[in-house]
């Protein structure tokens, strides 16, 4: 067959091989990028869908937020007041807020009130069992879906609590709303996607495939429905975790289409192509390459058989590959006995490099020494005939044999270089040196062999050994002390710990080794703010500082910066002491410094310093009230002091919860409290007074044997150019009037009060009553 025909064959083969090739690489990345491009189009609808579901059950959330989070609420879950219920829950409120269910549950799971209603035919509807759960002990509460017989239904529940959000909480209020099939036909028309709900078994999901996660982490799964439309799939999770709902998306295949109609026009293009470059490709390679080396083969063929090849080779026309062949193939005729040459002169040369190389060379065939340079003869102290043909093991260490052996094999199963391994070997005259070979396989004499470079490495080992005991000396002095110390590199990375800083998390010293110092302690992804070791290897100098844990703990921190030789900062080493209890002594002494320690509210050096700083501000018209407790003297002269702290501590709880959280409540004296009311005006100061004092009405009544009673005085400072000091002034003379106009009946009250609680101790005697009689109307209320 001739080359002509060959190249002819040769290049049908290959465009039709080429051909073959592009259909299957065009059709896998094709169908991939079109995959891909309709997963992602998908995975975008379902995840549109599960927000837009998402919403509906955060809006729910809120609502059960609003009413979780209500002093009114706190109170109904308590004592179950019909009010609460005629006023909040009735059935414009369903229709409002979107409910089928409201259930309210004390702290021990029972239902306080409960109550099923369909805003839609306006009827009620009994609980489904499922959706009745606690959440008082959950901070944010739960929310998600449950299924139910009557189908899906949207929860909430929220931990009740007052309405500042502070607790304790006092049982779970929950909203539920039934998810109907008109409510997925409101998603549907929000996201513009054909939407539906299923049942887990519904969907056989051996029939769908896997497309990856959505932003939740959750899978989600893609099912071709017809060559024009698909289908995404997500399950949705109920509150325990399980599976509740399969939602569908439905979606137009646009992608795979379009790739389908651009792949078969350009299929029939490329086929065209590629006949056409065949002829042109063959009509080239004959009267380009074909003919001129059908002349270049007679030629060199005519060489073979002259004695002399240099000439003879004729040059052939042009400036292509061909033409530079003819030339260079004279040119190496020529330059072939100048290379032999040469070629002999290197071999002396590398011979001559071996002999004189200061470095131990062996050549080890079949375990058995077959070469070595001068050096090997110098360091031993063997001649080159005790030497040879002997097996190399003899001349190691018994003690590093084994792993010499299993170097020797990893070499030649590997078939690449192995550095640094470090064995004993026996010297001529019985001395031992370390020595560290760096290996490599070669042919020798035809045959498979290693050739080894030892490197003579005994003074290194001695001073390694000397290192690895001033590090178990150092060791031994910081694993001793208290403080966890560790040494840490710039990019905080902790180089060397001692044994306290392990057993501070748990673990082994060892353990910590190339792990962040912020992400072992604390747990972060970044050092801390005003980090102190941060702060020393930025400044070269010693910080110190303190740093607080997740864990509640806090630490002082003193961190070295650790320069080289020529003085630049390569690391630090940080000592850590453990401060907590202290700083729960001095957070104590603060607190105590600026509130009253009885009852919790702020001490007069506090109200005094307010005073002083609310005079140049802008809160202006400010308002101070001025209380005093009435009868606390004879309380304490009668039942003790015990109870007159009660009635104090009483008195500071109608008070914080009757005003705002921006007023600022003070115990000024034995007896008396104030309160500074900023950005109050008159009417609203007032307004403040009468809800203490119907807070005080309310307290008696639940506590009608010790009851309170309050003379409060109200005065409003409009602006700067008024004194505060004279307002407070001003308040507390009102405040003494107060008490003067109410003095008789008051003291009625409480003397009552007196008598009865004497009268349930088994105190009241004719005597003693007699001097209660007379101890009362000498004392004056207030003192």
């Amino acid at each position: 067959m001739s080359l002509k025909t060959k190249v002819l064959l040769v290049f049908c083969a290959v465009f039709a091989l080429l051909a073959l090739i592009f259909f299957a690489v065009s059709h896998v990345i094709a169908g991939n990028i079109a995959g891909k491009l309709e997963n992602e189009s998908i995975r975008e609808n379902v995840e549109r869908a599960l927000q837009a579901l998402e919403r509906e059950i955060a809006a729910l959330d809120k609502s059960a937020a609003d009413w979780a989070t209500w002093d009114d609420t706190y109170s109904f879950v308590e004592d179950r007041n019909r009010e609460y219920i005629e006023k909040n829950l009735v059935d414009n409120v369903f229709q409002i807020l979107r409910l089928n269910y409201a259930v309210f549950l004390n702290t021990r799971g029972e239902i306080v009130y409960a109550r099923g209603y369909d805003p839609d035919a306006g009827e009620e509807i009994p609980l489904p069992p499922g959706i009745i759960f606690t959440a008082h002990n959950q901070t944010g509460g739960l929310k998600g879906v449950v299924v139910t017989p009557q189908g899906p239904v949207l929860v909430a529940a929220r931990p009740v609590l007052k309405s500042d959000g502070s607790g304790p909480a006092r049982g779970t209020l929950i909203f539920a709303r039934t998810f109907k099939d008109k409510d997925v036909k409101e998603l549907s028309e929000i996201t513009r996607l054909p939407l539906s709900l299923h049942p887990p078994e519904a969907i056989d999901f051996r029939e769908l495939k896997p497309a990856g996660t959505l932003k939740n982490g959750e899978p989600f799964y893609v099912k071709i429905v017809s060559p024009e439309e698909s289908a995404g799939f997500a399950v949705i999770k109920d509150l325990q975790g399980e599976s509740a709902l399969i939602l569908q998306a439905n979606s137009y295949r646009r992608a795979a289409q379009a790739f389908l109609s651009a792949r078969q026009a350009f299929s029939l293009f490329l086929a065209l192509a590629a006949a056409l470059c065949c002829l042109l490709a063959l009509f080239w390679v004959d009267r380009a390459v074909l003919s001129r080396l059908a002349r270049l083969t007679a030629a060199v063929t005519g060489i073979g058989r002259s004695p002399s090849p240099a000439p003879g080779i004729p040059p052939l026309e042009g400036k292509d590959e061909l033409a530079l062949l003819s030339s260079e193939i004279s040119k190496m005729l020529e330059r072939l006995e100048e290379y032999q040459q040469e070629l002999g002169e290197k071999e002396k040369k590398c011979s001559s490099l071996v002999d004189n190389a200061t470095e131990t060379i062996i050549v080890v065939q079949d375990g058995v020494v077959t070469f070595v340079n001068r050096a090997t003869l110098a360091h031993t102290g063997y001649t080159a005939g005790e030497l040879l043909s002997r097996p190399f093991l003899d001349f190691i260490h018994p003690e590093d044999r084994e792993s010499a052996v299993q170097h020797y094999r990893e070499l030649l199963e590997k078939k690449s270089p192995l550095y640094a391994c470090s064995f004993r070997i026996f010297a001529k005259d019985g001395s031992v040196k370390w020595m560290e070979a760096n290996s490599v396989v070669i042919e020798w004499e035809g045959q498979p062999a290693t050739l080894h470079f030892l490197t003579d490495i005994t003074p290194r080992k001695i001073l390694e050994e000397e290192l690895q005991r001033l590090m178990a000396e150092k060791s031994l002095i910081l694993d001793s002390l208290t403080e966890m110390v560790a040494f840490l590199d710039r990019d905080m990375h902790v180089i060397w710990a001692n044994r306290t800083a392990g057993q501070s998390v748990g673990k082994n010293p060892e353990e910590l080794f190339g792990a962040k110092c912020h992400e072992i302690w604390q747990g972060k992804s970044a050092p801390c703010p005003r980090c102190p070791v941060v702060q020393a290897m930025e400044t070269g100098q010693v910080c110190t500082g303190e740093v607080a844990s997740p864990d509640g703990r806090f630490w002082s921190i003193t961190a070295t910066p650790v320069k080289d030789k020529d003085g630049k900062v390569i690391g630090a080493v940080e000592a850590t002491l453990d401060i907590t209890e202290r700083k729960r002594y001095e957070e104590q002494l603060r607190f105590l410094s600026l509130h009253d320690s009885l009852t919790g509210l702020y001490n007069r050096a506090f109200f005094q310093e307010e005073l002083k700083r609310l005079s140049g501000s802008r809160e202006y018209p400010i308002t101070i009230l001025v209380a005093d407790l009435d009868g606390l003297k004879l309380v304490n002269d009668t039942l003790g002091h015990a109870k007159g702290d009660e009635l104090l501590q009483a008195c500071a709880g109608v008070l914080k919860t009757s005003l705002r959280r921006s007023d600022i409540v003070a115990r000024i004296g034995g007896d008396e409290f104030a309160a500074i009311l900023p950005k109050t005006g008159e009417k609203t100061g007032e307004d403040l007074a009468q809800r203490i004092r119907s807070a005080i009405e309310a307290s008696n009544k639940e506590h009608p044997e010790l009851p309170l009673h309050f003379s409060i005085g109200v005065a409003t400072c409009q602006n700067a150019a008024e004194s505060l000091e004279e307002t407070f002034k001003k308040a507390d003379d009102l405040m003494y009037r107060n008490k003067l106009q109410n003095r008789a009946s008051a003291r009625n009250q409480i003397v009552g009060a007196l008598l009865a609680a004497l009268k349930e101790k088994d105190y009241i005697t004719a005597g003693h009553a007699a001097r209660l009689q007379e101890m009362c109307l000498n004392t004056e209320l207030g003192g």
